[in-house]
């Protein structure tokens, strides 16, 4: 095993790094065929060690001599104190006891086998066991939501979207049956699956024209007929595989970019001209967020990471489009062979052994090392050039707090690149300088230095490590005035954002933290690795992201989208902010007095209230939402869960994976969809009612003196414990079909159905549903 893994990583190495250049060196040629070479990297690492075992051996001396025979040399006899001593066979006195010298030496050679430490190959096979499990479990996560995704995914089967994904499949030339369904749950289109594919696209594309449609579906039915989502899994196994090694993942972001342009190129090629088609793939990536594990087992059309060399490509019009043809691809698996048999084979081996002098070598005198993380007080005092830590010598104690300046200009960039990480505050003042007060905290914090430079009309704020160590603990907080008028960029490894009372483009990442804006102006691009994000008082445009966390958006003009992995996003307009308490379980957050609103209420969850003022949209990932008050409407989305909306006027349109939804009293329209679950709405009002339920009852109690159209459906399959219906206290007239139905591809399902006006005739009541009663009821 100690030979067997340095020559695997070496050789394994040399593929991947071949592989790199030959992509890079094959700019001219068709991304399909670009594509196709990293394909075949990552099939001949996979196959490697497979091959390095099986394969004859190729020795070749080319390793210098050993010296182990030295070594051997210089090590000391052994003694009869050291743990390898072997005692003669006599009897000894052993703990108290007399023993015989062959138990005595079995005593005590058990005693070293187990004080000894992991021995190498078992560690190695440990570590490595370690990283690819904390993978492929991460991937098979993925797998498990993608699946559940798409099973709660809503169908797109109406006769337009059906003309024209299969007017996509027949250019294609895919044969097999295509899910077509939307989910609130993905920001873009995607395309997973292999023996049964699925398109999934965002709930948005209900509002699309026709031409984007069709050119969403020829991009993702050519990942179809290309394999491409067979091609991610394998990449995914394999960076499973050699997960401690950087050019795997390289590799493989390269092949997901490849394979994105052959599917462009392969949608311009089918007749829609290039600037169309530029404008389309934009219009898709401005929704576009990072999806985690199922974004990497599927192929998204667009990532906003690899929107610009997109373009630029489908733009090229002196660029190859052509798929790769079958003798290039005969030749890629002959290249292939040719390549990896030999390099498998491959056994390096030793040169002649030269004579060895065995005279121990002269000790030499350790030399003197400076503590390259001691910051004297001589180093502080000149102008904290270093501005590390301040260690006073005299009285023994350290002093980790310090401040920096720097001279720019208004409407100067501040960048700030933290690789320690730390708490960052903004705001500003009424001075042409930068001034950051520092204050370093954590075991590490002797460790930091901080640098402030200026940089044309800004200046750069940096911290890092002077030495590098495998736990690295800080905690660190920096506090910094700029004029009012500046942009600041930002990259973190980790720690807060706060920003107040700055106008300018303010963008970066955290690796983990709280985002929180106030009274700025501008543009923002700001994400974390998780925590919650609050923007308020603002006019600002842009995009706020967090891996998972709440995110609030209150009062804010312009366009500022809100983005959260696990998380609801809340938007409200409120007047006045004020301590309102949100209901559930967990900690609460609350705006403007008597609101509330929570989400993922569990015995883990946190409650979040929002305002009781204005219209209020809430999205998540998944989880139950409550929103006790609603006075001028909500839109409300989550992946899965219950919805409930207390108080309502105003439109409200309530949307989740799976699982109940409740509403009402409510005053105005209500839309409620599930992928299953029941409903319930208690409507005060003339106002329409939309209700979709996969399966599930639906109760709507409404007004006695009730004036409006009904359009009632019920549906019970043929493996259904009985018949459903229609409960009314008003009389109906209620038909149900007589054949089994079949055409939807499902199991055979019978239809209850209502089609008439009640009272005077008005709004219409519209409720679809399956294996699931309907009860009309009057309210008191």
């Amino acid at each position: 095993m100690i030979a067997f893994v340095p020559a695997l990583l070496a050789k394994v190495t040399l593929i991947f790094a071949f592989g790199l250049a030959l992509n890079a060196v094959m700019r001219s040629a068709s991304a399909s065929l670009r594509h196709l070479v990293l394909l075949a990297t990552l099939v001949c690492g996979l196959t490697l060690p497979l091959a390095t075992i099986i394969a004859p051996n190729w020795t070749v001396a080319v390793l210098p001599s050993s010296t182990a025979p030295a070594i051997a040399a210089l090590r000391p006899a052994a003694t009869k104190n050291s743990p390898l001593a072997v005692d003669k066979p006599a009897t000894q006195a052993f703990g108290g006891a007399t023993t015989s010298g062959a138990m005595q030496n079995r005593s005590r050679a058990a005693f070293n086998v187990s004080a000894l430490p992991m021995d190498p190959a078992s560690a190695i096979i440990f570590a490595w066991t370690i990283g690819f499990l904390a993978v492929a479990g991460w991937l098979f996560m993925g797998r498990v939501r993608l699946r559940r995704i798409a099973r709660d995914a809503w169908p797109l089967a109406s006769a337009d979207w059906r003309r024209i994904l299969d007017a996509a499949r027949a250019e294609a030339g895919v044969t097999r049956e295509v899910k077509l369904s939307s989910s609130s749950v993905v920001s873009t289109p995607l395309t997973w699956g292999t023996r049964a594919p699925i398109i999934l696209l965002p709930e948005e594309a209900l509002d699309w024209h026709e031409e984007h449609r069709r050119v969403v579906l020829r991009h993702e039915m050519a990942h179809i007929a290309r394999g491409d989502s067979l091609v991610q899994l394998l990449a995914g196994f394999v960076c499973a595989i050699y997960w401690f090694h950087p050019l795997a993942w390289m590799i493989e972001r390269r092949l997901r970019a490849e394979c994105e342009r052959a599917c462009d190129d392969q949608v311009v090629s089918l007749g829609t001209p290039a600037a169309d088609y530029a404008a389309h793939l934009l219009e898709v990536a401005r929704s576009a967020r990072s999806f985690g594990a199922p974004g990497f087992l599927s192929v998204a059309m667009a990532r906003p990471s690899q929107l610009e060399g997109r373009l630029l490509a489908v733009l090229n019009e002196s660029r190859q489009r052509v798929a790769a043809s079958r003798a290039e691809r005969l030749a890629a698996i002959a290249i292939s062979v040719f390549v990896l048999l030999p390099l498998a084979a491959f056994r390096p081996v030793e040169r002649a052994t030269p004579t060895l002098n065995t005279a121990a070598p002269k000790a030499e005198k350790p030399s003197k090392r400076e503590n390259g993380a001691v910051f004297t007080e001589k180093s502080v005092k000149s102008k904290n050039k270093l501005a590390g830590s301040v260690i006073d010598d005299r009285a023994g104690r350290f002093d980790s707090t310090f401040t920096l300046s720097a001279p720019v200009r208004s409407g100067g960039t501040l960048t700030i690149d933290l690789k320690t990480g730390g708490g960052i505050t903004i705001e500003s003042w009424d001075k042409p300088e930068v001034f950051v007060n520092a204050s370093l905290g954590g075991r590490n914090w002797r460790e930091t230095r901080v640098t402030l430079e200026p940089a044309n009309d800004g200046a750069r704020l940096a911290s890092d490590f002077t030495r590098s160590m495998n736990n690295q603990s800080t905690s660190h907080d920096f506090d910094i005035k700029v004029p009012r008028k500046f942009n600041v960029r930002i990259k973190s490894s980790g720690g807060s954002i706060s920003i107040a009372n700055v106008s300018g483009d303010f963008s970066g990442s955290t690796g983990g933290g709280e985002i929180n804006l106030r009274m700025v102006n501008g543009q923002a691009d700001l994400s974390t690795g998780g925590g919650e994000i609050d923007v308020k008082d603002s006019n600002v445009d842009g995009s706020v992201s967090t891996g998972g966390g709440l995110v609030r958006i209150q009062r804010v003009n312009g366009n500022l989208r809100g983005s959260s992995g696990s998380g609801p996003v809340i938007y409200s307009q409120s007047p006045g902010a004020g301590n309102g308490k949100g209901s559930g379980k967990g900690s609460g957050y609350g705006y403007s007095s008597g609101a509330g609103a929570s989400a993922g209420a569990s015995s883990s969850g946190s409650a979040y209230a929002a305002s009781n003022d204005g219209p209020i949209r809430m999205f998540a990932a998944g989880g139950p939402i409550s929103l006790p008050s609603a006075p001028n409407g909500a839109r409300i989305t989550t992946g899965g869960g219950k919805i409930t909306v207390g108080s309502s006027g105003g439109a409200v349109y309530a949307q989740t994976g799976g699982g109940d939804i409740e509403i009402g009293p409510t005053r105005g329209s209500v839309t409620a969809i599930t992928g299953a679950g029941d409903v319930m709405i208690d409507f005060r009002d003339a106002g329409s009612v939309e209700v979709s339920s996969g399966t599930g009852r639906v109760l709507i109690t409404v007004p006695r003196d009730l004036n409006a159209t009904l359009d009632l459906e019920t549906a019970y399959t043929e493996n259904y414990r009985g018949k459903t219906r229609i409960i009314s206290d008003w009389p109906l007239s209620i038909t149900e079909t007589k054949d089994w139905d079949d055409s939807h591809g499902g199991t055979p399902r019978r239809y209850v159905r209502v089609r008439q006006e009640v009272g005077r005739g008005g709004p219409l009541i519209k409720v679809t549903t399956i294996n699931g009663d309907i009860v009309l009821r009057k309210g008191s």
